[in-house]
């Protein structure tokens, strides 16, 4: 049945740029059996063009990436411009549709990932065509939990926003904690909206093929380098626990953002060169070996949509440390971490140390289980499959 059907795939950023879990996502509706199509408008900024020249350009191209049919194009941002960048960004997707639409014909159903600005440009697309659409929000500043989160929703976003849910079939939360920002915005919103959290490959971060070490103990992260992160309280929570214990330990960073040099400043003024290693941005392959060979995850995001790296993390048997930031909230139970207020320095290098003294109770195998059974592919995929049914029957 669901060969008769063709999903269009609009995500709002995605692969090289971020979105990883985006192509992954559609790759997994693929395998249920639906015909899947991914238009991806990258938005180029200056430092980029001049990074990979004029060939990051390209208007419109067509390629088969690992059995999804990937329309690309690209958009050149003008700088200092946002609302004149989300229009126009939006317009020149609605351009690349149309001709996308003339070629291959018009899609039965239409997926976004973000409101941000794929969930607003399906609806011009929806307006002009009559396609339904559905948005999957992945946002966490509608966690709203800061002041630095609700900064970040800019007064001119809304009729944007408005315009996306209002004429949205569905809107999809990864995280039951999306809704109160939402909320606060719209008050209508609720009744457009279901949770179906995201998802983790059965046959991606797997446990390690040896038992774990602990000399020394590794504590691993990942993500941006940014002020939401959090990076700066685990640099300030590593100083802190050198005073407290003798058994040796390590940090290691995976990631890359525009605070790296900020941090790595810090991290010398506060003398913890010696337990932090920046690695990077990872491959998937590489992050999962670096799971592997830790013995805690430790993320004090200020503010959280979800968490994917938690899930990652706690696939391959590794217990957290995770903020009460949002998504992480109905992530992290007692048997799989623990769980400590945003911003609180104390209550993080408490955490690690407990986490160093009392590591072994925590059973990997019964960690891994209990991700896979909440947050598994299979069993999350089949909530979108019926989903889709739904819809289309609608």
């Amino acid at each position: 049945m669901n060969q008769a059907h063709r999903i269009l795939i609009i995500p709002s950023w995605y692969p090289p740029d971020g979105g990883y879990f985006f192509k992954e996502h559609s790759e997994a509706i693929h395998k249920m059996g639906w015909q899947v199509d991914v238009l991806v408008n990258r938005v180029v900024g200056v430092r980029k063009l001049i990074q990979a020249g004029p060939s990051a350009l390209h208007r419109y191209r067509i390629g088969d990436e690992n059995g999804l049919r990937v329309i690309r194009s690209a958009y050149l941002k003008i700088p200092g411009s946002e609302k004149y960048n989300i229009r126009s960004w939006a317009a020149e997707t609605l351009r690349v549709y149309k001709r996308y639409a003339k070629e291959f014909g018009k899609p039965d159903l239409i997926l976004t990932h973000s409101v941000t600005w794929a969930g607003y440009t399906a609806s011009l697309i929806s307006e002009k065509y009559g396609v339904p659409y559905l948005v999957v929000e992945h946002r966490s500043f509608f966690v709203w939990s800061t002041e630095n989160a609700r900064k970040m929703v800019k007064p001119y976003y809304l009729p944007f926003f408005e315009k996306a849910y209002q004429n949205c079939s569905k809107l999809v939360l990864v995280s039951k904690s999306l809704l109160n920002g939402l909320k606060i915005l719209m008050p209508w919103i609720e009744e457009k909206t279901m949770v179906i959290p995201n998802m983790i490959r059965e046959d991606m971060f797997l446990p390690p093929s040896e038992p774990r070490k602990d000399d020394p103990f590794v504590f691993v992260w990942a993500g941006r380098l940014e002020h939401v992160k959090g990076v700066d309280l685990l640099l300030e929570a590593v100083k802190e626990l050198k005073v407290r214990i003798d058994t040796p330990f390590t940090v290691r960073l995976a990631g890359k953002g525009s605070l790296k040099p900020e941090l790595e400043e810090m991290a010398g003024e506060l003398g913890v060169t010696d337990h932090v290693y920046f690695l990077g941005r990872l491959s998937r392959e590489e992050m999962q070996k670096e799971m592997q060979g830790a013995n805690c995850f430790v993320l004090p995001t200020r503010y959280e949509a979800f968490g994917a790296v938690l899930i990652e993390a706690m696939a391959t048997g590794l217990p957290v440390i995770a903020t009460r930031s949002g998504g992480p909230d109905h992530i992290v139970t007692e048997e799989n971490g623990l769980l400590i207020d945003p911003d609180n320095v104390d209550q993080l290098t408490g955490a690690m140390e407990q986490m160093m003294q009392q590591n072994r109770i925590y059973s990997a195998g019964g960690i891994r289980n209990q991700t896979l059974e909440r947050y598994g592919q299979s069993n999350v995929m089949e909530q979108y499959n019926q989903l889709f049914l739904s819809l289309l029957e609608e």
